[in-house]
C-alpha cells in the first residue's frame, strides 16, 4: 500500500512538471522496482561539436520532488554512455533528448483560413517561427492606413500618423490596401481568427500617405518615411510606387537607411507597359520586390529590371481587409500584385531583426539575397532578382547570434563638390581605406546622376592603392557616387559628391556697333543683351545660347550679356562692353 500510494503521487507530479518544461509524457506503470523509462530517445542523425545533443535525466529526491539533470554529448558514443549511465542510476524515472522551447512559441495552426495561405509554406515560414516570430519588431506600413479595429490585427497595431492631414492616426483605412498589407506582416497567429501574419508578433506602425482611392503625393510619402524613422520603425514597407523619382523621397529613404531602418518596396505592376522603373523601389538601398505565384513563376504583371532584388509570393494572397469595404461583410480578401509581395519580405526582415537585433539594413538584405531560392536564369536576373525569399534559410544565413564573420568597415574620402563651368571635364577622386591603409582591388559601384535624371552606374574596382576616379563632362548639375560593394569580409559604404554647373559667357567689341558673344550652356538656355540705362539695365534683345553670336547695328553705350539660369545650369553675367 505504501509503494502504491507513493507511485500515484509521483506519477501525477512528474507528468505535470515535464509538460511545462520538456513536453508532456505519461509515466508507464512499470514494475514495483520503478524501472527507468526511456522517452524520446531517438538520437539525431548527426551528433557533433557543432550539433550537440542534450540528454535530460529526471529523478526523484527523498521527498518525491522531481530533479532534472542535463548533460551534453558531442558524439553518439558519448550520448549512448550518458543514457546507459542514467538508466542505471537509482531513482531515475526517465531519460530523454532535450528540445528547444520558446516563451512565445511557434504559432499553432488554428487560424480559420490558414489552409488557404499557400504562401506560408512556400517560403518556409513555420520553420522560421521556430527561431523568431518578430517579437516587438516595429514595421511601418506606409500606405492607405490600417484598420486598427480588425479582429485579426488587434493588439499588433500601434498609434500611427496621417501624413495627408499631418495628424496622429493612420489606424483607419478607407481603401483596404494598407490593411491587406498589414495582415501579411503581422496578423495575429493562433487566435482562431482568419489568417496568420508572417511575423505574427511584430508591431505594425501605420502611416497613411494615400487617399481612399489609393493615390497620393510623393511628398507625403517622404514625410511619412521620416516620421516612421523618428517614431521607432525598424522596418518600412512601401507597397506603392511611381515612375518618377523625387529628391524629397530619395532623401527620406537615405535618412531611413542611415538610421538603421530596413526599407522594402514593391517593384511595380506595369510589366505589360514595358516595366517602367518604379520608385521608391529603385532608390539606392531599398529592397525591391517582384511577385511570384504558387508555382514559383514570375507574375505576369510584375515589373522586371536591374533594380529588382528579390521575389516573393504576390498572386492570390489572402489577408485582412476592412469588413465595410467587402460586398459580403467579410474581413478577408484575396489580392494580387507586387504590393502583396513586398510585405512578405518586410515580415521576413522583421523575423531576422527579432532573431538578431544588431542586424543592419545591409545585413538583412544580404541574408535575404544569399538565401533566396534561385529561379529563372542562374544567379541574378531581372525577373526574380536573386531569387524567391525563404524565411528559414534567411535566418540560417544570418547564423547563430547573427554576427557571422566580422567584416571590416572601410572609409571613403573624396574631393569636395564645387561649381564648375558648363562643358568642363571634371575628375572626382575617391580614396577607399581600411585601418588607415588603401583598400586595393575593392569591388565598387561608380555612379553619376544629372539633375532630374536617374543614377547611371557601372561595376568596377579600386586600384592597388584604393583610389578610384570618376570623370564627367559638366552639361548640367550632377552628383557622383562611389559605393563599396558588400562582401563576406567588407561592409558596404557609400560617398557622394555634388557639382553645380554654371553657364559661361564673354562679350567683346569686335567692330563698330558690333559685339561678339561666346557662351556655353544647356540646350534652349536663353541669354539677353542688356544696355545700361541710368542706374539700371534694359533688355535690348534675347538670343538662344550659342558658342558664338555676333550682334551688329548697336548704338553707343554700355552693354552686358546675361545668361538666364535653369534648373540644371546656373546663370551668369558677362563683363561690360562700351561701344
Amino acid at each position: 500500500m505504501r509503494k502504491t500510494a507513493r507511485r500515484n503521487v509521483l506519477a501525477g507530479g512528474i507528468a505535470a512538471v515535464t509538460a511545462a518544461a520538456l513536453g508532456a509524457f505519461a509515466l508507464p506503470a512499470g514494475s514495483q522496482a520503478f524501472s527507468p523509462v526511456s522517452y524520446g530517445l531517438a538520437l539525431p542523425a548527426t551528433v557533433s561539436a557543432t550539433q550537440p545533443v542534450r540528454i535530460v535525466t529526471t529523478s526523484l529526491d527523498a521527498t518525491g520532488r522531481p530533479v532534472f539533470s542535463v548533460k551534453v554529448a558531442t558524439d553518439k558514443v558519448s550520448a549512448e554512455r550518458i543514457i546507459s549511465a542514467a538508466r542505471k542510476t537509482t531513482g531515475t524515472v526517465s531519460v530523454e533528448v532535450d528540445h528547444k522551447v520558446h516563451a512565445l512559441g511557434m504559432p499553432e495552426g488554428d487560424d480559420t483560413y490558414r489552409e488557404y495561405q499557400w504562401d506560408l509554406d512556400k517560403i518556409s515560414t513555420p520553420d522560421a517561427w521556430e527561431q523568431s516570430t518578430g517579437a516587438d519588431v516595429v514595421v511601418a506600413v506606409i500606405d492607405t492606413g490600417v484598420d486598427g479595429d480588425h479582429p485579426d490585427l488587434a493588439g499588433n497595431v500601434l498609434t500611427g500618423y496621417d501624413a495627408i492631414d499631418d495628424t496622429e492616426g493612420g489606424d483607419s483605412d478607407g481603401n483596404g490596401h494598407g490593411t491587406h498589407v498589414a495582415g501579411t506582416v503581422a496578423a495575429v497567429a493562433g487566435n482562431g481568427e482568419g489568417i496568420a501574419g508572417f511575423a505574427p508578433d511584430a508591431k505594425v506602425l501605420p502611416v497613411k500617405v494615400l487617399d481612399a482611392d489609393g493615390s497620393g503625393w510623393s511628398s507625403d510619402t517622404a514625410e511619412g518615411i521620416v516620421w516612421a524613422v523618428d517614431n521607432g520603425a525598424q522596418v518600412i514597407n512601401m507597397s506603392l510606387g511611381a515612375s518618377e523619382s523625387t529628391d524629397a523621397e530619395e532623401a527620406a529613404v537615405a535618412y531611413a537607411i542611415e538610421n538603421g531602418v530596413t526599407v522594402v518596396a514593391a517593384a511595380g505592376n506595369e510589366r505589360e507597359e514595358g516595366s517602367p522603373v518604379s520608385y521608391p523601389a529603385a532608390y539606392d538601398g531599398v529592397i525591391a520586390v517582384a511577385a511570384t505565384d504558387s508555382d514559383d513563376e514570375v507574375a505576369e504583371y510584375s515589373n522586371q529590371g536591374d533594380y529588382v532584388d528579390v521575389a516573393a509570393p504576390g498572386s492570390d494572397i489572402l489577408s485582412t481587409y476592412p469588413a465595410d469595404l467587402t460586398d459580403d461583410g467579410s474581413e478577408y480578401a484575396e489580392l494580387s500584385g507586387t504590393s502583396m509581395a513586398a510585405p512578405h519580405v518586410a515580415a521576413v526582415a522583421a523575423l531576422l531583426k527579432g532573431y538578431s537585433p544588431d542586424l543592419g539594413p545591409d545585413d538583412i538584405q544580404n541574408a535575404l539575397e544569399r538565401s533566396a531560392v534561385d529561379l529563372g536564369a542562374d544567379g541574378f536576373d531581372e525577373d526574380y532578382g536573386w531569387g524567391r525569399i525563404d524565411a528559414a534559410a534567411a535566418i540560417e544565413a544570418v547564423g547563430e547570434g547573427g554576427g557571422g564573420e566580422e567584416r571590416i568597415t572601410p572609409e571613403i574620402t573624396a574631393d569636395e563638390g564645387r561649381t564648375v563651368p558648363f562643358g568642363s571635364e571634371n575628375a572626382t577622386e575617391f580614396l577607399v581605406t581600411a585601418d588607415g591603409e588603401g583598400l586595393g582591388s575593392a569591388a565598387v559601384e561608380a555612379c553619376v546622376a544629372v539633375t532630374g535624371g536617374q543614377w547611371q552606374c557601372e561595376d568596377d574596382e579600386t586600384d592597388e592603392d584604393g583610389a578610384y576616379v570618376i570623370e564627367h563632362v559638366a552639361k548640367a548639375g550632377y552628383q557622383v557616387r562611389l559605393t563599396v560593394r558588400e562582401t563576406d569580409t567588407v561592409e558596404s559604404v557609400s560617398e557622394s559628391v555634388g557639382y553645380r554647373v554654371r553657364a559661361t559667357v564673354s562679350a567683346k567689341k569686335t567692330a563698330r556697333g558690333t559685339i561678339t558673344v561666346k557662351a556655353g550652356g544647356a540646350s534652349g538656355q536663353k541669354m539677353a543683351l542688356q544696355r545700361k540705362s541710368g542706374s539700371g539695365w534694359k533688355n535690348v534683345k534675347s538670343y538662344s545660347v550659342k558658342s558664338s553670336t555676333k550682334i551688329t547695328g548697336l548704338a553707343g553705350g554700355t552693354y552686358r550679356v546675361v545668361v538666364a539660369g535653369t534648373k540644371a545650369v546656373e546663370g551668369v553675367t558677362s563683363g561690360t562692353v562700351k561701344l
